[in-house]
């Protein structure tokens, strides 16, 4: 069996996604093996691997039964009505709260807005803010679930009160007014059969495996499936169903414990520590929203309990708390900030290292990156060896200049050498001045002592800083708070190229960094938190760099070697642009995409010149002058319409 997602990505491109859910729609409901056999005898390759690939099969209306079995659930939901009971606010706006009552049907619709000739779609309020404001529904309750957008006087003539059904006919779903229903069935013992004692399942799958085995049930409008379950004494949460009384909390912390346990190989007590943290930052961010105090908070749950956070001692177990609790989701970093400080008060001595760390991640994140320099110095002061906060304060005395220093920290990581800093760092050694004691004043002529001002800092030039400046963003860029964003940039540009070395191409320079740095305002936040390290003369560049824009340039002429002269397209004086590389690629008269940056003595494309399609430039340069244009679409039009060369 291939370990090649390409392997992958060439049978679902060859129809596999369709001939598997043609057999399922054909045989019904199939166990992975029983599937993968069938897919066999029809001549989709070996069985084994076929079972492999189903694991990775994302199809729609491909249903998952807690038997353990998949459903095409066009045909195996064929002919079923379900109801839901509505409010007042759901008939206004158009906008019905669908969980778990017709979900096991709307799993076939497609999310998004309703086109005008569409029914419904799916909704969800996180997601789809507008449309909810436009509708009037400001009061949702549970955003992360997903909701039915109708038309908007689809519910003209109904009351609160009424069912409405949806309907599954001929492949197509419905809605479907309902004045009567037949008697309920009872779904008691049903339930029981299939939700194991003391625990819970998925509320689709349950319902899915409900009419699995029973081809009539819900093929005539009863009672909502909410007050079925009800009188069945189940009771649901979120995607869950359970038995009435069950404790939904618990079951959701072990499955996540779990999940955390694996993905990061810790034990149950790390996975246990990383998960109670960070559901005590969301906590503390939710109660912040309510006007409550979260120091206050924050302190008085971690000395309720200060041992269930003993696990978060290991470096591994830290960093998925810090991943865990500070998501891209919101901006939760004054509840982290406030939960590692209750750490520090109360938690057990072994957690200290770890939350000197994780503070100093938040203080950071805050704009302080003074205190987050202390914090990094106090988590060394507890564990001289706590790795993640080695390498922090060596990238920080590298955004300061400081490259002795950056390298001494690295020496202390096992493996440091093989850093992306120290790559750069040897780059920019120190030139050492041995005539000078180091109490005597600088060569600077700065009036310091020689060990405060210039002793193990590099005498650059102007060019070099400049490099140095955009390697240090580039650095920050490859963080991981920020990694997620440059990586799925870089996938798109790589996306373009067909050697099997794209991606780590498309994230070591070029366009995709680029952007990230700029129109994604990666070089903005790096500035904003890094200001106050940086040498002068590199922040002043730094601001400059802030205004200027990327542009399409003509080659006017070149010095083979050495330098291109360059027309902005949108105006200007011609500039001379220092660049080897591009000086012996480019003729005259070719188009290049750039932003050219002055570096103090020259100037230069850091972030690399592409050759631009001839009939692409005008649609560019307009992509190029709007305000409104995203990350990801400058890269994939520019990936689209670069010219090979």
């Amino acid at each position: 069996m291939t370990d090649s997602s390409d392997a992958r990505d060439d049978l679902f491109d060859d129809g596999f996604a369709d001939a598997a859910m043609a057999l399922l729609r054909e045989r019904g409901p199939q166990s992975t093996e029983d599937w993968a056999n069938l897919l066999a005898e029809a001549g989709h390759g070996p069985a084994d691997e076929l079972a492999e690939l189903i694991a990775y099969l994302d199809a729609p209306g491909l249903g998952y039964l807690t038997d353990g079995r998949y459903a095409a659930l066009d045909t195996a939901l064929e002919g079923r009505v379900l109801t839901h009971r509505m409010s007042e606010a759901e008939i206004a706006s158009g906008i019905l709260d669908i969980v778990p009552d017709l979900t096991p049907l709307t799993a076939l619709v497609a999310p998004g807005g309703p086109d005008a000739d569409e029914e419904f779609s799916v909704v969800f309020p996180d997601f789809d803010a507008e449309v909810f404001a436009e509708r009037g529904r400001l009061d949702t309750d549970a955003p992360e679930l997903e909701r039915l957008l109708l038309q908007p006087d689809a519910l003209y003539g109904y009351a609160a009160g009424d069912l409405i059904g949806l309907g599954l006919a001929g492949g197509e779903l419905r809605l479907v007014r309902v004045d009567r229903t037949e008697e309920a069935p009872e779904l008691a013992d049903r339930l029981g059969d299939i939700i194991a004692e003391g625990s819970a399942e998925p509320s689709d799958s349950v319902l899915w495996q409900l009419m699995a085995d029973d081809p009539a049930l819900f093929t005539m409008p009863v009672a909502p499936l909410t007050e079925l379950i009800e009188a069945a004494g189940y009771t649901w949460e979120s995607d869950y169903l359970a038995v009435r009384g069950f404790d939904f909390d618990a079951f959701h912390r072990a499955t996540r414990v779990g999940i955390i346990a694996r993905e990061h190989e810790l034990h149950a007590e790390e996975a246990g520590a990383v998960v109670d943290f960070a559901y005590l930052v969301r906590e503390v961010a939710e109660a912040t929203e309510h006007g409550e105090d979260p120091m206050a908070l924050a302190l008085e749950r971690v000395a309720a309990s200060p041992e269930a956070y003993v696990g978060l001692a290991d470096p591994v177990s830290a960093a998925a708390a810090l991943d865990l609790a500070a998501g891209p989701e919101d901006d939760r970093t004054a509840a982290l900030h406030a939960v590692a400080v209750a750490l520090l008060e109360h938690a057990p001595r072994r957690a200290k290292a770890s939350a000197h760390w994780i503070a100093a991640k938040a203080a950071d994140r805050l704009g302080d990156v003074s205190a987050a320099v202390a914090h990094y110095e106090s988590a060394l002061d507890r564990d001289p060896d706590w790795v993640p906060a080695i390498f922090d304060l060596a990238l920080l005395a590298a955004d300061a200049g400081d490259a002795t220093r950056a390298q001494s920290l690295l020496g202390r990581i096992e493996g440091g050498e093989s850093e992306a800093l120290h790559e750069v760092l040897q780059r920019y050694q120190a030139a050492e001045h041995p005539g000078l004691g180091r109490n005597d004043r600088c060569w600077c002529g700065s009036g310091r002592k020689y060990k405060s001002c210039h002793l193990g800092r590099s005498e650059l030039t102007a060019d070099d800083h400049a490099t140095w400046l955009y390697t240090k963003a580039q650095l920050f860029a490859r963080t991981p708070e920020l990694f997620d964003l440059l990586y799925s940039l870089a996938e798109i540009r790589a996306g373009y190229w067909s050697d099997e070395d794209a991606l780590p191409r498309a994230l070591e320079g070029g366009l995709a960094v680029d952007v990230t740095l700029f129109e994604a305002g990666v070089f903005e936040l790096f500035v904003e938190r890094r200001g106050e390290l940086l040498p002068a003369g590199e922040l002043e560049l730094a601001r400059q760099w802030l205004g200027t824009a990327r542009s399409v340039y003509e080659v006017l002429a070149t010095a083979p070697g050495e330098s291109l002269t360059l027309q902005d397209l949108r105006g200007g004086d011609p500039v001379e642009v220092t660049d080897e590389w591009g000086s012996r690629s480019f003729d005259v008269g070719a188009l290049l995409c750039a932003r050219v940056l002055p570096t103090g003595e020259s100037m230069r494309a850091l972030g690399g010149m592409e050759p631009v399609d001839p009939d692409a430039r005008d649609e560019l340069l307009d992509l190029l002058a709007a305000d409104d244009v995203e990350p990801d679409q400058l890269v994939e039009f520019l990936g689209r319409h670069f010219a090979s060369s």
